[in-house]
């Protein structure tokens, strides 16, 4: 009996510690996260301190607490995030990504965290005018630019994600006529801009696109099959819904 007794005991202290073993092993993972090396205001920006801040910075910070695991940022530049993604060089991206049907296929997507459209950021001048046959820009690889290409209404040109400030530099100087990007980048550079108060407005993207556009979800993209990290980041994205963290962000750093 004695001996029985001495057994159960073990086992339930080896059980118990594995237990102790596993709370603390989750709580002390870190996902490594990539956001792009451009920026991308009001999204991800980088000051002269060189301090990474955002909507989307403040995002992953709030989905890793309310997950209960640590996140290391690094800056990955966009031309080449998703192929590290693939190569393990990091767990995730946040990097205001749109889930699309083509994406899909190669990488795994969390819940969406947010929602936007293509806007169209004009002269004010031009706000009420006729674009045909005017200069339209888009940033390479958003689905900004996917869109604008399949337009015949207008002349296109396109710039590297991590120009966004020279795009907007350019339609200030009238050098082009529009730029058609995502709500966040849209409304930053339309209403929140001190450089470009009054000068820009936003037109009806149907002008150039020939329809209005449809909305986007941005989600967070894990390697396929990477079930252990989408879990954790759709746990955290989950509270940071039930919990309106995401609302506040939202008055923080996006509407004026």
């Amino acid at each position: 009996m004695k001996a029985l007794k001495l057994c159960m005991t073990c086992i339930f202290t080896v059980v118990f510690i594995c237990f102790l073993f596993n709370i603390n092993a989750s709580a002390q993972s870190t996902i490594v996260v990539a956001v792009d090396s451009g920026d991308w205001a009001p999204m991800k920006m980088k000051g002269a301190d060189g301090k990474l801040t955002g909507f989307e910075i403040d995002m992953i910070k709030a989905i890793s607490s309310e997950a209960g695991f640590q996140v290391k940022i690094i800056e990955v530049p966009w031309e080449r995030i998703f192929d590290d993604l693939n190569a393990g060089k990091f767990d995730a991206v946040i990097a205001s990504v749109s889930i699309t049907d083509q994406r899909q296929e190669k990488f795994d997507f969390s819940q969406p965290y947010f929602s936007a459209e293509q806007l169209l950021v004009v002269q004010k001048a031009l706000a009420l005018s006729s674009l045909k046959g005017k200069t339209i820009a888009a940033f390479e690889a958003t689905t900004g630019a996917a869109v604008l290409k399949k337009s015949k209404l207008i002349e296109k040109k396109f710039y590297p994600v991590g120009d966004t400030e020279k795009a907007f530099n350019d339609l200030a100087d009238g050098k082009i006529d529009g730029v058609i990007c995502d709500t966040p980048l849209a409304i930053n550079y339309c209403f929140r801009r001190d450089a470009y108060q009054g000068k820009f407005a936003i037109a009806s993207e149907r002008t150039v696109l020939g329809k209005p556009s449809e909305r986007e979800e941005y989600a967070m993209v894990v390697k396929k099959g990477n079930i252990d990290t989408l879990s954790l980041l759709n746990k955290g994205i989950k509270a940071v819904h039930a919990k309106d963290i995401d609302a506040s962000l939202k008055a923080k750093w996006i509407w004026w």
